[in-house]
C-alpha cells in the first residue's frame, strides 16, 4: 500500500517506522521538516503531495483546526485517498465535520485516536479507538494492525464515537494521576516514603496503570514529555465541552493541570501535591 503520513512528532514518528516496517511505501509531511529526517519514508513538502494517489492517509496532528485544515487539503488532491485515518485527539463534532469534507470527494474519514504514548507508538502496541463505517475500518486494518495492537482495537461506533471513548479515557487519566499524587503526598507528609506507599497500593485495591507506569518516573522527578501537560489540558477542554455541563471531579482536576508547565509531561501535576526531586534544578 501507499500510505501518506501527516505529522511526525512524538506519536507520528513511531507510526511511520512501523508502517514502513510492514512493507508499505510511506510519504510523510511534517510541519517541522527536521522531524522527518531519518524516518524510513519519503519526505514531501505538502499535505497534498503526501495524499496524492495514496491508498490511505494517516493524520497525527494537534487539534481540531489542524485536522480540518489538513483534511481539506487531502480532499483537494487530484486523486484523493479512499480512506483517511485520523489518530489525533480532537472534538467529536470536528471529526464529523471532517468526515463531511472527505465524503464530498468520495473518501471515508475515520476518527481513530490512540492511547499508549510514544512508547506504544514505537512498539506498535497502541490501543486504537475507531469511529466510522465498517467498510472504512476494514479497509484501514492493514495499517491499524501496524500502529496498534489488534487486541486493543475497539470499533466504538460511527464517526466521532472513537473520540468520545478517547475523551473518557483521558479524563480518567487526569483524575487518576492527580488523585494518585494527592494520596501519595498525604502519606508522604505523614511520614511514609512514597516509594513504600506505591508498593503497598500496587498490592491493594488502589492500584492503577498510572501508578505502575507513570509514577516511577514521577517519583524520580522525571517529567520529560511523553504526553505533555498542554495536550492533556486540551483534551480536558474537549471533555468539558462534550459533557456540556460542569464536571464535579473533572473541573477541579483541570484547574490543577492549568498550573502545570505545559511543556512538561502531565505527571508534573504531582509537583503541586508532593515533595519531589527535580534533576532539572527547579525547586
Amino acid at each position: 500500500m501507499r500510505v501518506g503520513m501527516i505529522g511526525a512528532g512524538l506519536m507520528g514518528a513511531g507510526m511511520v517506522r512501523n508502517i514502513a516496517a510492514g512493507g508499505h511505501e510511506v510519504r510523510v509531511h511534517a510541519r517541522t521538516p527536521a522531524r522527518a529526517v531519518g524516518l524510513p519514508a519519503t519526505p514531501v513538502d505538502s499535505v497534498v503531495a503526501a495524499a496524492e494517489a495514496s491508498d490511505i492517509v494517516v493524520l497525527s496532528v494537534t487539534d481540531s483546526p489542524d485536522v480540518l485544515e489538513v483534511v481539506a487539503q487531502v480532499a483537494s488532491a487530484t486523486v484523493p485517498p479512499p480512506v483517511i485515518v485520523d489518530t489525533s485527539t480532537i472534538a467529536p463534532a470536528a471529526a464529523r465535520e471532517a468526515a463531511g469534507i472527505a465524503a464530498a470527494v468520495g473518501a471515508q474519514y475515520l476518527d481513530c485516536p490512540v492511547s499508549g504514548g510514544p512508547p506504544g507508538a514505537e512498539a506498535g502496541t497502541l490501543a486504537v479507538m475507531c469511529g466510522g463505517p465498517d467498510a472504512g475500518v476494514a479497509a484501514a486494518v492493514p495499517v491499524l494492525d501496524l500502529i496498534g495492537d489488534p487486541a486493543k482495537r475497539v470499533h466504538c461506533g460511527p464517526v466521532g464515537a472513537g473520540l468520545v471513548a478517547k475523551l473518557v479515557n483521558n479524563l480518567l487519566v487526569a483524575v487518576i494521576a492527580a488523585g494518585t499524587a494527592e494520596a501519595l503526598g498525604m502519606g508522604q507528609r505523614a511520614g511514609v516514603p512514597p516509594e513504600v506507599l506505591a508498593r503497598v497500593v500496587q498490592a491493594s485495591s488502589g492500584d492503577s496503570w498510572q501508578l505502575r507506569n507513570l509514577f516511577p518516573r514521577v517519583l524520580d522527578g522525571d517529567h520529560e514529555p511523553g504526553f505533555r501537560a498542554r495536550d492533556l489540558r486540551k483534551d480536558l477542554g474537549h471533555a468539558r465541552d462534550l459533557a456540556g455541563a460542569p464536571l464535579a471531579v473533572g473541573d477541579p482536576v483541570a484547574a490543577l493541570f492549568a498550573q502545570v508547565d505545559g511543556a512538561r509531561d502531565y505527571g508534573a501535576v504531582a509537583r503541586l501535591l508532593m515533595d519531589l526531586p527535580d534533576p532539572g534544578g527547579e525547586a
